[in-house]
């Protein structure tokens, strides 16, 4: 029995060594084993990126020899100045930018936009769900709906509904709407069928109807997702709605693109900052509101 013991001890203590070694030797190494498999998906990626660079032409010396323009370029943008605006008052004339109007409506056809594309979206995003879509051809074909539109750019909308109603805001209103509400539907979508199945298996055995087992079961578990993805579908409508001007969907999209043709580029650069500080302003106050959504 002792020599027995022994040996057991010894061969546990030799076992505890060669650990302790192999352990050390991996710490001691700076990076895993590089297998034949990791070689030849590194070697894949690296020939499509270098395909790529060629398809697009990527010359850095060209870069490099244009900086000299965007330098003057950023010269001419300054001082900015502000184009102003009187309004009589009965306290007097009061100056404000000729851009703040624009800037404002900029705002209301992301909002609008948006609000549209929200209400609409739900029910294609119950529908797009896999989960709780009443019949798979209803879940395909909307499936199919949101990724076609979301594939359209939203200046190809704008136009679009330039043709159709005219120049003016209510065009890119229209193009936002549309453009949003493929990419909320899908995300809505895929919100809804990732939700905790056991919260909708409880609702409705309490003999819950599908109306109630929605509202109960689905929707407070996904609401804060949808809400989270409105507020962020707003950011980038805002920033959207600034460039649809340039194709007469209204906005501070038109008065940027007339202070670049008059080459008036410290009207531009004016402009600009009220835009930039406009979206950042509203940037903390859409994080400040996910956070208590979320």
């Amino acid at each position: 029995m002792d020599v027995q013991a022994t040996t057991h001890g010894q061969a546990s203590a030799s076992s505890a060594k060669l650990i302790q070694a192999s352990a050390r030797e991996t710490m001691l190494k700076p990076f895993p084993a590089i297998s034949w498999r990791t070689i030849l998906i590194l070697g894949l990626v690296g020939l499509v990126y270098t395909i790529g660079l060629r398809n697009i032409k990527a010359e850095p010396q060209e870069l490099l020899e244009g900086l000299p323009n965007i330098a003057a370029f950023i010269v001419r943008c300054f001082p900015p100045k502000f184009e102003l605006t009187g309004l009589e008052t009965p306290l007097g004339e009061i100056l404000y930018p000729t851009v703040a109007g624009s800037i404002i409506q900029t705002m209301f056809i992301a909002l609008i936009g948006t609000s549209a594309a929200l209400l609409f979206s739900i029910p294609i995003g119950i529908l797009a769900a896999r989960n709780v879509s009443p019949h798979p051809v209803l879940y395909y074909v909307t499936r199919f709906f949101v990724n076609s539109v979301r594939a359209v750019p939203e200046l190809f909308m704008a136009l679009v509904f330039v043709a159709a109603v005219g120049l003016g805001p209510f065009a890119g209103v229209l193009a936002l709407t549309c453009t949003s509400l493929g990419g909320l539907g899908r995300i809505y979508g895929d919100s809804i069928e990732s939700i905790e199945p056991q919260q909708v298996l409880a609702v409705r055995a309490t003999g819950a109807d599908r109306l109630a087992v929605f509202r109960y079961a689905v929707l407070p578990q996904a609401l804060p997702s949808i809400a989270s993805f409105a507020l962020l579908v707003l950011e980038g409508n805002i920033r959207a709605a600034t460039v649809l001007g340039y194709v007469g969907g209204g906005g501070i999209g038109f008065q940027i693109q007339k202070y670049f043709a008059l080459f008036q580029y410290q009207n531009l650069m004016g402009a600009l900052i009220l835009v930039i500080s406009t979206v950042l302003i509203i940037d903390r106050a859409s994080d400040r509101i996910r956070k208590k959504v979320v």
